[in-house]
């Protein structure tokens, strides 16, 4: 009863959110897509890592530059929608070690999974600080009427998907990486390692309709989602660069598209004018998902000895719902 009750109080703020937001927003494409846009100035020096929107609140980790070494020193903050600092938030030196960390809203708290050490911290609002859980929790990708869907990503050494149905039998199956599950009539669609895959959770059969060779392959697929019926892919092509400092860089040299796929062939039906690199970062519900985003053309280029990382590069958060995606741009009054 908890859970139905916060997963309501989630769909009934972010939906308001999203109706206020459209109305004092510029609409680009109301044929195809309800696009907006909005500028957030925050009192932030760094780089926009992990960020979530939940009930109004930005949840966001920053990125900034350690003066005793060339890593990167990880800080939390709640933000509010006009940009105001409500709180910051001690980082737990396990979580600002770790590389491979996912920010997650699950069952009513703000969590936070790291990869590596594995952990599980959940955010304690009242006492403002990051509690280790004994136990590592798994967020689904995926949940309705039928299954949970999780996964498990192991790299090379193989990775899994897993379909628990609500009456408690679980059905798996090897897999690329698992990172976001998509339902339309009936039939689930998983991305993974850039494929596009169709599964069966019932006969436990997959097929796949877009093959990504990672290893050859330039196109990117950050995300996809439903709309109105139509399962969309967002995409963009890239090429890489290495700087004079010899860092591998991507340069992205293609917009960013939306499209649909058929016999294995994507078809765009929009372009963003945006230059953006997506990431997605949780898929909260089935018809609403948030991603964030940088306008620097690079994937991993360490902090710069002479130039502020919030001056390389703008950062932001996208929200996904059905045909209305907004994109929340943040910049930092520290270049001012």
């Amino acid at each position: 009863m908890v859970i139905k009750l916060s997963r309501l109080t989630l769909i009934l703020s972010l939906t308001f959110g999203i109706l206020v937001s459209l109305c004092h927003s510029q609409t680009v494409s109301p044929e195809v897509f309800k696009m907006s846009r909005d500028t957030i100035k925050i009192d932030i020096e760094g780089r926009l890592s992990r960020a979530l929107l939940v009930h109004d609140e930005y949840y966001a980790f920053y990125e900034v530059r350690d003066p005793m070494s060339n890593r990167p020193i990880k800080k939390f903050y709640i933000i509010e929608k006009n940009g105001k600092i409500e709180r910051e938030i001690k980082v737990p030196e396990e979580i600002n070690r770790e590389f491979y960390y996912r920010l997650y809203y699950w069952r009513g708290r703000i969590i936070v999974n790291t990869e590596f050490r594995k952990g599980t911290y959940y955010l304690d609002q009242d006492k403002s600080e990051f509690i280790k859980e004994p136990e590592i929790t798994k967020v689904p990708l995926f949940e309705d009427e039928n299954y949970q869907v999780t996964a498990e990503c192991h790299g090379e050494f193989g990775s899994k998907i897993y379909f628990k149905k609500k009456s408690g039998d679980t059905s798996s199956m090897d897999s690329g990486c698992p990172s976001l599950v998509n339902k339309l009539g009936g039939k689930y669609f998983v991305n993974m390692d850039g494929d596009i895959a169709e599964i069966n959770p019932m006969s436990l059969t997959v097929r796949t309709i877009f093959g990504n060779n990672n290893f050859n392959s330039r196109f990117y697929i950050p995300t996809s989602f439903v709309a109105q019926g139509v399962l969309y892919h967002i995409y963009n092509s890239y090429h890489n660069e290495f700087s004079l400092d010899n860092k591998e860089k991507v340069v992205t040299n293609d917009s960013v598209k939306i499209g649909t796929i058929n016999d294995g062939e994507f078809k765009p039906v929009y372009r963003l004018k945006d230059k953006l690199d997506i990431q997605l970062e949780q898929h909260l519900l089935p018809d609403y998902q948030i991603c964030t985003f940088h306008t620097e053309e690079r994937t991993e280029v360490g902090f710069k000895k002479d130039i502020p990382p919030y001056k390389e590069a703008k950062y932001g958060l996208i929200e996904i719902m059905g045909n209305e995606i907004r994109i929340h741009y943040f910049i930092s009054k520290k270049t001012e």
